[in-house]
C-alpha cells in the first residue's frame, strides 16, 4: 500500500510449529529437573522473556520492574533466555539493584530446547517496541501462558487487553498488571 501497489495483498507470517509448546507435550518430571537445574524453587513464580538481548528488546524495563515486583511478591523470578550485545549490561542492572538471584540470565539456549523453558513461566512478558511479528508471544500462548507485553502495534492483532492477555505502556503498568 506504501508503494501505491494496486494489487490484493496478503500477509504472510513466518511459520510457527505450535505443537512443540503445548503443556501436554512436555513431562512434569522434565520441567521440575530443569528448575532444579537452573536454580527455581518449587515455591518460585516465574516471569519468562524469550529473545535477543539489544536495547531495542527493553529487557532493562523488565529487570527495572522486577526490582518493584519482588517488593510485593518475594518468591518471584525473572528469568531471561537468550543472548546478544546487551547480554552484560543486564548483568550489571541486576547487580545495581542487588536482585542478582530474582533475575537469572540463562543465555542462549538450543532452538529445540526453548519449549520446556515456557514450561517453567507463569507469566510470558516482554517490553520489546520493534517486533514485526511477536513470534515469542505467540509461542507462549499456544504454552498457555498469560502474556504481558508492551503496548505496541505489533502486539494488539494477537493481545487484547484483558481478554487473553495484558497491554502496558510503562514500567508503572507493567509492574501492576
Amino acid at each position: 500500500e506504501k508503494y501505491h501497489v494496486d494489487r490484493n495483498i496478503h500477509i504472510v507470517p513466518t511459520g510457527i510449529e505450535i505443537e512443540r509448546f503445548y503443556q501436554e507435550k512436555h513431562s512434569i518430571a522434565d520441567t521440575e529437573e530443569l528448575r532444579k537445574k537452573i536454580g527455581i524453587n518449587k515455591n518460585d513464580k516465574v516471569i519468562l522473556f524469550v529473545g535477543r538481548l539489544g536495547k531495542e528488546k527493553s529487557v532493562d524495563l523488565l529487570i527495572e520492574g522486577q526490582a518493584s515486583i519482588i517488593k510485593k511478591h518475594p518468591h518471584c523470578k525473572l528469568l531471561i533466555i537468550g543472548d546478544g550485545p546487551d547480554m552484560e549490561l543486564f548483568h550489571k542492572l541486576a547487580h545495581k539493584y542487588k536482585i542478582e538471584d530474582k533475575v537469572l540470565l540463562i543465555g542462549k539456549v538450543p532452538w529445540e530446547e526453548i519449549p520446556k523453558y515456557y514450561q517453567l513461566a507463569d507469566i510470558f512478558a516482554t517490553a520489546s517496541r520493534t517486533e514485526t511479528q511477536g513470534l515469542t508471544v505467540i509461542e507462549a500462548m499456544a504454552a498457555s501462558i498469560p502474556v504481558v507485553a508492551a503496548d505496541d502495534e505489533s502486539f494488539k492483532n494477537i493481545i487484547i487487553d484483558d481478554l487473553n492477555g495484558y497491554l502496558f505502556k510503562n514500567k508503572h503498568s507493567y509492574v501492576s498488571k
